[in-house]
């Protein structure tokens, strides 16, 4: 290691810095937004009302648990009570694209409305008879993909400069020789 060798220390230093914070925010964006974009959820219940407290793009999402496929045959209703609006909605496979996985649940989205603010009754009908479904969840969320896609590129490309920077600084201090 020369002296000359040491400003580039210092920048791969405030490099793996600058990533670290930015590691950092992306993640607690990422989780801080997941919480926020709830509106509301109702158990999966042949009927049920909802209250949303604002207006706005909402998506329509089943919380199930991952191993389950009996989603694919619901069907959801949404009747806004003050205007008399329904909405009807079914399984797509366009539409489940967009399905966030868990490590024991899974969250597969059924379809988009512009809401308004108010009360709205849910009626989901393809649930068979004596079939449990206590853990399942119907979920009114705001629009969350874009969001999500860039919030993880962002900790990907902090996680890749993090380590750009240790590797570099390695390669400065002589751990690194080429062959």
């Amino acid at each position: 290691m020369t002296t000359s060798s040491i400003p580039w220390f210092a920048l791969a230093g405030t490099v793996f810095v600058l990533c670290c914070i930015g590691l950092v925010m992306c993640i607690s964006s990422l989780v801080r937004g997941n919480r926020e974009d709830r509106l509301a959820s109702a158990p999966v219940i042949g009927e049920s009302e909802i209250t949303l407290s604002s207006a706005g793009d909402v998506t329509i999402l089943i919380e199930t648990p991952r191993t389950s496929a009996d989603f694919r045959s619901f069907q959801i209703q949404l009747l806004e009570k003050k205007t008399g609006q329904m909405s009807t909605m079914t399984y797509s496979l366009m539409t489940a694209q967009g399905s966030v996985y868990g490590v024991s649940t899974m969250q597969v989205p059924f379809g988009r409305i512009t809401a308004n603010a108010g009360d709205y009754f849910v009626r989901v009908s393809g649930l068979r008879p004596g079939q449990d479904y206590s853990s399942y969840k119907l979920i009114f969320s705001r629009p969350y993909m874009g969001r999500m896609v860039l919030q993880i590129i962002g900790i990907v490309l902090s996680g890749v400069g993090m380590l750009g920077s240790v590797i570099w600084s390695a390669w400065l201090a002589g751990l690194m020789q080429p062959r």
